[in-house]
């Protein structure tokens, strides 16, 4: 029984010691992970931002939509694009405008905007379904290009929002034979490179994976 009682006393503080070296290396490894994560943040924090923004290759369409929310921004770039030549009409949606002291619907607005960028008025068009979504956006633009007949388009948005935006739109026109191509707004305020370094890129990087993520689940 002493030696029973002597080898007992023995291994239990050496087990104690084993578990404390096993947690004093785990947190030792986390720590490294944490220090090398911050450390190398300048190589994947940009990369976060960045896969969110997609910009095709500008080819001659039949129209660009300038999808709605934002400023004026992607209505103002949507005219830059079909003043260059790449698009014969200007396309907005209906979306609901509900803004104190604005009086004009937002297709009204979208036309008044790319009739002063210099686009000629008969060649801006709305695509009448009332939307909210990018989705609805999409299937709105889609019965509007079938029933002219059109084959391409390019979609105009913020930067953040391009690679979501290019995903639904093709999903809704894959079975149509309908080209679209992704064209962020230039010079925007939405920096992927640094988009960390403020509350408004944050909220938006953050939110616009989320919108990602929903959409990929399969609600819209």
């Amino acid at each position: 029984m002493a030696i029973g009682t002597f080898g007992s006393g023995w291994m239990l503080p050496t087990a104690a010691r084993l578990a404390g070296s096993r947690r004093t290396w785990l947190v030792s490894a986390l720590l490294v992970v944490a220090a090398a994560g911050l450390l190398a943040r300048g190589l994947w924090l940009p990369t976060v931002g960045s896969f969110l923004v997609v910009a095709d290759p500008l080819q001659p369409a039949d129209a660009v939509v300038a999808l709605s929310g934002g400023d004026r921004g992607r209505v103002d770039e949507a005219a830059r694009v079909v003043l260059a030549g790449y698009g014969t009409w200007l396309v907005g949606t209906n979306y609901p405008l509900n803004l104190p002291g604005i009086r004009d619907d937002y297709d009204a607005l979208v036309r008044q905007e790319a009739v002063w960028q210099g686009v000629p008025p008969e060649r801006v068009l709305t695509a009448p379904e009332p939307v909210e979504t990018t989705y609805d956006e999409a299937r709105a633009v889609r019965r509007l290009a079938l029933s002219r007949g059109w084959r391409s388009l390019i979609v105009v948005t913020d930067p953040y929002h391009t690679r979501r935006a290019r995903r639904i739109f093709r999903d809704v026109l894959a079975d149509t034979g309908i080209t679209v191509a992704a064209h962020p707004v230039a010079g925007h305020w939405y920096q992927p490179e640094t988009w960390w370094q403020s509350a408004s890129s944050l909220r938006e990087t953050w939110t616009e994976y989320l919108k990602l993520a929903v959409y990929l689940l399969g609600y819209r």
